[in-house]
């Protein structure tokens, strides 16, 4: 954990670290499936609302699919820690991303959710690659005017936000919010508020 001391910039991944949603129903994986062309990447490398995302796919948009997003974006929460281990973060000086793959709809809920609480979103949809892709992590670095190692990714995936992260040379910690993996106590964060007490504040 001596590394973290040089730390600039914090990343976190959205869905499952910052965020949850609490319908969920996944209508671009319903919608991928019916077309049955092997399309769902596209969902979350471009700026597909649900309505071009169906012309991709070839098949009817219907109202249901539509209801079911509505009814996903309606439902996104922030878990109950995130905001203000964000605040905490910001004002112990540190740079804060979102750093998320995600589908455009789903943009906007984020932002209205942390949009004072962050100095950059990188998203997979505006930068045209998706974790753990390297070239993700680059556009991060870029955005946040960092080198690697002055990142730490906080993230719940352990391929896309651990191994990618530290593939591509930034630092990281793997959020286990239901203790599921028995990695190492160095790497692996059961609650968001457990930064606190590692990052230097």
């Amino acid at each position: 954990m001596d590394q973290l001391c040089a730390i600039k910039a914090v990343a976190f991944d959205a869905f499952g670290t910052l965020v949850e949603i609490v319908d969920e129903r996944r209508p671009y994986v319903q919608m991928a499936r019916a077309s049955r062309a092997g399309v769902l990447a596209s969902s979350i490398m471009r700026p597909l609302d649900l309505a071009a995302f169906a012309d991709l796919c070839g098949v009817e948009p219907c109202l249901e699919w539509n209801a079911d997003l509505q009814a996903e974006l309606a439902s996104i929460r922030a878990f109950a820690e995130s905001r203000a281990v964000l605040a905490a973060l910001r004002r112990a000086g540190y740079r804060i991303a979102l750093a998320s793959n995600l589908a455009l709809p789903y943009a906007a809920p984020l932002k209205a959710l942390f949009a004072d609480l962050v100095d950059n979103a990188c998203l997979s949809f505006e930068v045209g690659a998706a974790k753990p892709d390297p070239a993700f992590y680059q556009a991060l670095c870029l955005q946040l005017g960092c080198a690697p190692a002055e990142i730490l990714m906080v993230g719940d995936s352990w391929r896309s936000d651990y191994e990618g992260a530290k593939g591509a040379g930034l630092q990281a910690l793997h959020l286990d919010r239901g203790g599921e993996r028995a990695e190492q106590e160095t790497i692996t964060i059961a609650d968001l508020r457990q930064l606190l007490a590692i990052l230097p504040m």
